[in-house]
Parts: C-alpha cells; sequence; structure tokens
C-alpha cells in the first residue's frame, strides 16, 4: 500500500484542525485549536513551542494511520489468496467434471512469479505446494486466466476426500509412462512433498521405481487416517496400450464401473503405443474413440507434444500431432460425455532447458503442473 509523505499528512490535518475550529472537529483537532488560539502564541517562544506540539501530534496521527491501515489491508497482489485456507470450501465436480478447453485455446506460456507474503496474518497464504509452483513454473492459458485455481494440498484432499465429500471418490489412473509422470505429480500435491526427495526422473526404471514409492507412501498415509479423510488415488499397469484398450482396459473399467454406489474416476492415456502397435493414424484415433464410446466416468489424457529427436521421427512428431487433433472431436467441450485432459499445448510450450531430458517425458514441475490441471477439472473452490 502507498502512504502519502508525512508533509501532506500534516498538511490535511492542519487544514481539518482550521476547518473544525468551526465545531465539526475531532478530539485532536480540538487541541490543535485551542492551543492555537490561547495568549501563548503571542510570544516567539511560545508559538515555537506550539508549532513543535502540533508537529509531534500530527506525526503520532499519521503513525496510528499507519497502524490501522496495516491492521486491515488486504493484499490484491495475484500471488496471495484473498482468505485464509481453512476459510474456503471445496467441492468435487463429479461426472462429466469440468471442462477447461481444448486445442488452441489452451495455448500458453510458462513462467515463474515472485512469491509475496501477506502482511495480514502469521500464516502464509501460499502453501508448500503453491509456493513451489509458483517458483518453478506454471502455464495458465488467457482463456482460463481468471477461473484457473492453484490447488494448495489441503484444497486437494478436501476435494477428493471421502469424508469431506460424503461421497464415495475413487481416482484410478493408467495408461502410459506419461500417465505414471502424472501421477507421481499428483502424489506430490497430495503429500505435500516432493517424494524421492524431488529427484528427477530419468529413464523408465527409476520411474518405475518412484511410481511405487508414490503409492507406498499413498497407501500408508491413508492407514492412518483412519476416518478415510485421505483421498483413494491409485495407480493401474491395465491400460498400456500394448494390447487393445477394448480388452484389458475396458474390462477393469467396466468391472468396477458396475458399482454405482462410488464415484470413479478413471483418467486414461496410451496413445504412442496404440499408435505404435497400429502403425497408422486413423486406426489409433479409432481405437480410442471406440473405447471413449463405450466406457463412462473416464478422462482422456491428450499425448504430449513431442519434439523432433534421434528417437522421435518427423514422421512420429507429424503422426502424434495429427492423432491429437483427430481426437478432439469427440472430446470435451465438442463432446461433454468424454471428459478430456489436454496437456499438448502446455507440454509444446515447455522451451526451458529443464522442462524434459529426452524431448518427449517432461520435468517433475511440469507433470505437478498438469495435476492441477486435472483438479481444476475434478474440483471448484467456493
Amino acid at each position: 500500500m502507498h502512504y502519502p509523505p508525512e508533509q501532506e499528512v500534516f498538511t490535511v490535518a492542519t487544514h481539518h484542525s482550521s476547518h473544525d475550529k468551526d465545531g465539526a472537529s475531532s478530539s485532536s483537532s480540538s487541541k490543535f485549536a485551542t492551543v492555537q488560539n490561547s495568549s501563548l502564541c503571542r510570544s516567539p517562544s511560545a508559538r515555537w513551542f506550539v508549532g513543535a506540539l502540533m508537529v509531534l501530534l500530527s506525526l503520532s496521527l499519521v503513525q496510528n494511520f499507519r497502524k490501522e491501515n496495516l491492521l486491515s489491508e488486504v493484499h490484491d497482489y495475484p500471488l496471495t489468496k484473498k482468505q485464509p485456507l481453512h476459510q474456503r470450501s471445496v467441492r468435487f465436480i463429479p461426472y462429466p467434471h469440468k471442462t477447461l478447453g481444448s486445442g488452441t485455446s489452451l495455448q500458453c506460456q510458462w513462467e515463474t512469479r515472485p512469491i509475496v507474503s501477506s502482511n495480514t496474518s502469521k500464516e502464509s497464504y501460499l502453501d508448500f505446494t503453491q509456493q513451489n509452483a509458483y517458483a518453478e513454473g506454471i502455464c495458465i492459458p488467457p482463456t482460463l486466466n481468471d477461473t484457473l485455481h492453484i490447488f494448495s494440498s489441503e484444497e486437494a484432499i478436501e476435494c477428493l476426500s471421502p469424508k469431506a465429500q460424503n461421497r464415495d471418490i475413487k481416482l484410478m489412473l493408467s495408461g502410459d509412462s506419461y500417465m505414471k509422470q502424472l501421477y507421481i505429480g499428483l502424489v506430490d500435491i497430495l503429500l505435500s512433498k516432493h517424494i524421492n526427495n524431488g529427484k528427477e526422473i530419468f529413464g523408465s526404471t527409476q520411474r518405475n521405481e518412484v511410481t511405487t514409492i508414490a503409492q507406498h507412501e499413498m497407501e500408508k498415509r491413508r492407514s492412518e487416517e483412519k476416518n478415510s479423510t485421505f483421498p483413494f488415488v491409485q495407480y493401474g499397469p491395465q491400460c498400456y496400450g500394448l494390447v487393445p484398450l477394448s480388452e484389458d482396459c475396458l474390462k477393469v473399467i467396466k468391472e468396477l464401473g458396475t458399482d454405482n454406489s462410488t464415484d470413479y474416476v478413471f483418467i486414461i492415456s496410451s496413445g504412442v503405443h496404440i499408435y505404435r502397435r497400429q502403425n497408422q493414424v486413423n486406426a489409433t484415433i479409432q481405437e480410442i474413440n471406440n473405447f471413449l464410446d463405450t466406457t463412462n466416468r473416464t478422462i482422456f489424457v491428450s499425448p504430449p507434444y513431442y519434439y523432433p529427436d534421434i528417437q522421435f521421427t518427423a514422421e512420429l512428431v507429424r503422426d502424434q500431432a495429427e492423432v491429437y487433433r483427430g481426437l478432439l472431436p469427440n472430446v470435451a467441450p465438442e463432446n461433454a460425455d468424454h471428459p478430456f485432459l489436454d496437456v499438448y499445448e502446455l507440454t509444446r510450450s515447455c522451451m526451458w532447458k529443464n522442462c524434459s531430458y529426452d524431448k518427449a517425458h517432461r520435468s517433475r514441475f511440469v507433470n505437478r503442473w498438469k495435476a492441477q490441471l486435472l483438479l481444476n477439472t475434478l474440483c471448484e473452490v467456493q
């Protein structure tokens, strides 16, 4: 907050003093008027004394003014919330969830932002998860600038908690290596820490190890929360794409989906492996569309953007882009029955050196940001 110079405040105070002599003054201004009208003002020394007294009283008023405003001020800086976390409620959005958009509407620019602490409370308005998001990197499309929320760990837990929402919510993530890393990013948020000391993941062996650690940490936390406050979030290997989605993956989803008492949310993706098995763009799109048309309560996650590299030929990069664009007419928002988490544009725009180690798999901060978009699809802060 910008405070006016003390001289300006003093001028206002003395202006009020002269005005208040007509009978509309505060107690402090009346003191000014009383002193000024006294007979002491007739000698030079008395006038000096009265002037010094007026300055001291004015400085006292300025100090009180600043103190009161500091206590009542609420920062509108974009990196602080306008109310403490415990005063905000979070609602789970059931199927078909919320649509963030798709395609070019989600183009965004990666950035970091400085973090400003609030003077209104001893508690920071941003938790570990939110602070790290701003420090590591965020990518907010202009179309979502006023609606996208960066969830704290507490808010994410409340949204997905069966007890808090009074409904049996179960998240099941499955698919390829990109889905493993999305799962790890979501676990980082829910546990409010970067598991495995936040080490970057290089290669499939380490990815599997960290996924196992994440699953163990989640089960341990749920076992400690005997009242089911902590969310049920699991990763399963059934939808990798090496066999048609209509086989193992669809079978598992249909078996679980018959339980109408549970809010299952299946979060699936395996585009690149389907493409490599089909070796054709149209056949890949058709298999995914057939899968979506025969399932419900499934969020399909787009493939990432692939950078041309030794392991990714220009043809593969082009074909994966065509698979992505071919899916858009059959997923949300075009088809609200098929919820869609579009991460293509955000992975395409991440050009920093630490965005990816192999031009395909993204760094952990990028996957935590993907998880934030998933939370915005499933949750609403009220």
